[in-house]
């Protein structure tokens, strides 16, 4: 701990003023920092960078500091809004609507795109897209809105979504399966 500190305040010392700095360890295992080095064995400490300062841009007009150029995100999130986070989706031939909510406006250039199981959704109108034919099983969907080179800009959570097929065993989902029709009263 001691050492670190130590560090830290030579690192700032030189941030104010460039000199060399040499870096030894003695024979109780203890590692110094020094502007001289201070054993045979002493080996000098490239530090890069940390001597350079900006001066702030002054106005001309009112000779006052100008504030820096605002930076920071883009937008401010971005979310899956349709469909839920873990929906179940019970059919062969479903359409799953996506729907995405972004804070902020897409700038031009920019275009929101869906990800399913990892690949591009094609065809994503604005903030929706429509996905069919799923294979039965859980996947998973994502959103991002892509600069003009295709890097991301802001990328949503992860949201897995399950699909739920008629089979042998179950050939209807839960919600459709008919109530059997009450047995008529004995007659007595």
């Amino acid at each position: 701990m001691r050492i670190a500190l130590l560090l830290a305040g030579l690192l700032l010392s030189l941030a104010a003023q460039p000199q060399e700095i040499y870096r030894w360890v003695d024979k109780d295992g203890i590692v110094h920092y020094e502007d001289q080095p201070g054993a045979p064995d002493a080996k000098r400490v490239e530090l890069v960078g940390l001597s350079t300062y900006e001066a702030e841009a002054v106005s001309a007009e009112s000779g006052e500091p100008e504030p820096p150029p605002s930076v920071g995100p883009i937008y401010g999130s971005l979310s899956i809004v349709e469909p839920a986070p873990d929906e179940t989706f019970f059919g062969a031939g479903i359409t799953v609507p996506l729907l995405a909510e972004l804070d902020g406006t897409l700038r031009p250039g920019h275009s929101l795109v869906f990800f399913f199981n990892g690949n591009r959704v094609p065809n994503t109108d604005g903030m929706s897209a429509e996905l069919s034919n799923l294979d039965r099983g859980t996947h998973f969907l994502r959103a991002a809105v892509l600069d003009e080179t295709g890097s991301p800009v802001i990328t949503s959570p992860q949201i897995t979504i399950h699909v739920r097929q008629p089979s042998i065993k179950a050939p209807q989902s839960p919600q459709a399966r008919p109530r059997p029709a009450p047995r008529p009263a004995p007659a007595g």
